[in-house]
């Protein structure tokens, strides 16, 4: 028992790592960074609205990026076990900021701009391949629920800190500000990413052979399979508003920073304080009761986002994402053995960062047929059908089985 769970845990040493370690702490403080250069950027429909865009073009130019991280997302995948996760991190982050400095040049929509935007997204894409395969194969699996609820945290903490302070930023310096801030940020998650990748060892020590990684095999597990159909409908449900919270706070006549700031607060609360009871009473519990939560605060969006009451729908969204986030990334961490964690942390945040994209485009085609009050209604009864996956589906807690 102990052999196969210092297996599990990736430490060639023996025995479990700790959990708040050097890698731990410095992943944390590089997940924060990079998602602070993809929060400042949640305002680009601003400066795209400014060129004169149109709902369905700006969710293009928004979908776009999160299309490129899905496409590349598999051959990323093997390529972080077969070069391990450093390199690619490192080579993410290079890409990352080299495309965030091209916002400041890019006054037009057009060919250049859907570039930068998918040069972008394959950036991210390097970085996330590699840091949840980072998190999944490292940290004590027993502890999965905090660990990807503190990783959480930190991405929240950047959603929510981000837009208000680039609204900020728009504010007093124009989108040249934004871009700056943006592409600032990368260079300390680049430092912060390589303390937290070189005091572990690589997950291919030279054994790996890249025909050993099927993800057709991975896809025939049906707790696997239907646990990313929640995924999907998940994260469509999370992009939509970041993406069009924005543009229907502009149209109520209110900023949606207060917006953001009260339910990613609130997300980072939980993600910090609930992790260990994720563990502890079952990552499907948490879900079942998240999902309702989640799926209310986007219906009440329309009716009381310019209102004194627009914290109840902020408090509701933000505590149903912050454990639905959770939970979804503990039970795909717990799926697939140890060699086969970066193609299952690739598959899962493909599938999720898929819901990014029909979030944003599909989400913006809809916008334009319909309006954003129709959007944000239609996109809270849709989660409800991820809510009944849940309480329906095969999905299993293998984790917290193995552990009663």
């Amino acid at each position: 028992m102990i052999e196969s769970m210092n297996l599990e845990s990736g430490n060639t040493r023996g025995k479990h790592p700790g959990l708040w370690g050097r890698s731990f702490i410095f992943l944390n403080i590089s997940f924060f960074l990079v998602f602070t250069n993809i929060a400042f950027l949640y305002l680009y429909p601003l400066a795209l609205e400014a060129m004169g865009s149109e709902h369905h073009v700006i969710g293009l130019v928004m979908g776009i990026f999160s299309a490129a991280a899905v496409i590349s997302r598999p051959f990323l995948g093997k390529l972080v076990a077969l070069k391990g996760e450093s390199r690619v991190i490192s080579s993410g982050m290079a890409v990352i900021f080299l495309s965030s400095l091209c916002y400041d040049v890019i006054t037009a929509f057009g060919f250049n701009m859907l570039l930068v935007r998918v040069i972008h997204g394959i950036g991210f894409s390097a970085f996330i391949s590699a840091g949840f395969s980072l998190a999944a194969r490292v940290f004590p699996p027993e502890k999965r629920g905090e660990t990807f609820g503190i990783l959480g945290a930190a991405i929240m903490g950047a959603v929510a800190l981000a837009p208000p302070f680039g609204e900020i930023l728009i504010r007093n310096w124009g989108f040249h500000g934004l871009y700056l801030a943006a592409s600032a940020s990368v260079i300390p998650a680049w430092i912060a990413a390589f303390m937290a990748t070189h005091p572990v060892s690589p997950c291919t020590p030279g054994k790996y052979d890249k025909t050993d990684i099927s993800y057709l095999r991975l896809l025939r597990d049906r707790s696997f399979l239907f646990l990313l159909i929640s995924t999907i409908i998940f994260a469509h449900c999370q992009s939509t508003v970041p993406n069009f919270l924005a543009l229907i706070a502009a149209e109520k006549g209110t900023q949606s920073g207060s917006f953001f700031l009260v339910s990613y607060s609130v997300s980072i609360m939980i993600l910090v304080f609930m992790g260990r009871h994720i563990d502890r009473h079952g990552k499907l519990v948490f879900m079942r009761i998240a999902y309702p939560f989640f799926c209310l605060g986007i219906l009440f969006v329309p009716g009381m986002i310019r209102s004194t009451f627009f914290p109840v729908p902020a408090t509701l969204f933000g505590s149903g994402m912050g454990l639905l986030f959770a939970a979804h990334n503990a039970l795909a961490a717990d799926h697939g053995s140890q060699m086969e964690k970066p193609a299952v942390m690739s598959i899962f945040t493909a599938v999720y960062d898929t819901g990014f994209i029909t979030g944003a485009v599909l989400s913006g085609w809809f916008a334009h047929l319909t309006n954003l009050d129709i959007l944000f209604r239609t996109c809270g009864i849709l989660g409800f059908i991820g809510f009944f996956v849940v309480l329906a589906s095969p999905i299993k807690d293998t984790q917290r089985l193995t552990t009663l």
